[in-house]
C-alpha cells in the first residue's frame, strides 16, 4: 500500500520509521507546509520535519493551497494519506482522491479535546490520562469515525513535549493496526455526540501566570504551555519568560506574586504555596538561571510579579 504522510511536525518521524521498516507499505513522501519566515531575521526556511525528510532522500511535497495537495496526491499515486500534526484544512475533493482516503493520528480520546492542542488542554486541566485516536478524516474538525483508540496515563510532572514524544511512538505502532483494519475492509465507528470538548490552539497571551491561582494550577500551566507558547510574568514592566519552575516546600509569609530572594534563589508566592523559579528569559535578553537573573537585579527587595 502506497502511503503519503502529511505533517509539519517532527512527531511524524517515528511514523516514517515504522512504515519504512514494514515490507507491506511504501512511503511515497511527505506532504508539509510551505517554507516560512523564521527567527529574528525572518529568513525563509523549511520546517524541521521537511529538512529531516530531505536528509533521508524522501520526496517532499509542500502545500499552501488545495491545488498543491491535489497535485501531491496525483504525483505520488498514494493510496492513503496519514496525517499527524499537519495543521492544514483538507477539503472534500482531496479527501476522495486516495483509494483508502485519509486517516489522522489525534492525541485524545475522541470526541474529547477535538482541535489543535489536546495534550496541552489535558495537562492544563490536571488530567491523569490522555489518549490516541486514529480516525478517518472527514470535513469536520476531528469528527470522523474512529478505527481504534487507546488511553495512556501521564505522570504529575510530564510536560506537553514529553507526552507528545512518547505518544508519537505509541501512535505509530497503533497506525499499523489501523492500516491492517483498512486492508481487511473493517469499518470505523462513528464518534459519540456526547462528551464533546474542544482544544483550540493557545496564544502567547494564554501563558501569562496569574499568581492568585493555586500552585498546582500554575505548575500545570507551565507543564502545558512552557515550551510553546511559553509561560511568563511581568516584573518592573519587563516581560519575563519562565523556562523552568517547580513547586517548593519553603515556608515564608508573602502575598500572591510577591518575590522572595534567598541565597540567589527566587521564590514566588501563589494562592496556596510557593513556586521556585529556576530559569528565565527577560524580554530582549538570552535565557539565564535564576541565580544569574538575581545577581543582575538592582534591588532584591519589594519585588512583585504581575
Amino acid at each position: 500500500m502506497k502511503v503519503l504522510i502529511a505533517s509539519s511536525s517532527v512527531l511524524a518521524i517515528p511514523l516514517f520509521k515504522v512504515l519504512s521498516d514494514s515490507s507491506e507499505y511504501e512511503v511515497t513522501g511527505l506532504l508539509t507546509n510551505q517554507d516560512k519566515p523564521t527567527g529574528r531575521g525572518q529568513k525563509i526556511e523549511s520546517n524541521e520535519l521537511a529538512t529531516w525528510a530531505q536528509s533521508q532522500n524522501l520526496h517532499v511535497y509542500k502545500s499552501a493551497h488545495e491545488e498543491d495537495i491535489t497535485s501531491a496526491l496525483i504525483q505520488s499515486s498514494s493510496e492513503i494519506v496519514i496525517t499527524i500534526a499537519f495543521g492544514q484544512l483538507v477539503k472534500e475533493n482531496a479527501l476522495k482522491i486516495p483509494k483508502h482516503g485519509w486517516i489522522n493520528i489525534h492525541f485524545s480520546m475522541l470526541p474529547r479535546w477535538r482541535g489543535a492542542a489536546p495534550i496541552q488542554h489535558s495537562i492544563l486541566n490536571g488530567e491523569k490520562s490522555v489518549g490516541i485516536s486514529i480516525f478517518k478524516l472527514d470535513q469536520g474538525m476531528d469528527t470522523g469515525p474512529v478505527y481504534l483508540a487507546q488511553e495512556f496515563s501521564i505522570t504529575k510532572d510530564e510536560t506537553t513535549t514529553e507526552v507528545l514524544n512518547r505518544l508519537s511512538n505509541e501512535g505509530s505502532q497503533m497506525t499499523l493496526v489501523a492500516l491492517d483494519m483498512i486492508k481487511k475492509l473493517k469499518q470505523p465507528i462513528s464518534q459519540s455526540v456526547e462528551s464533546v470538548s474542544y482544544a483550540p490552539k493557545f496564544l502567547k497571551g494564554d501563558g501569562e501566570i496569574n499568581w492568585e491561582r493555586s500552585s498546582d494550577s500554575i505548575y500545570n500551566l507551565y507543564r502545558a504551555l512552557g515550551s510553546n507558547p511559553g509561560v511568563w510574568s511581568v516584573l518592573n514592566e519587563v516581560r519575563v519568560r519562565i523556562n523552568a519552575l517547580e513547586k517548593s516546600e519553603l515556608l515564608v509569609e508573602l502575598r500572591p506574586g510577591q518575590i522572595h530572594i534567598d541565597n540567589e534563589k527566587m521564590f514566588v508566592r501563589t494562592l496556596d504555596g510557593i513556586i521556585e523559579i529556576l530559569n528565565v528569559t527577560p524580554a530582549g535578553r538570552n535565557s539565564m538561571t535564576s541565580a544569574e537573573f538575581v545577581r543582575g537585579l538592582t534591588s532584591k527587595v519589594g519585588l512583585h510579579f504581575g
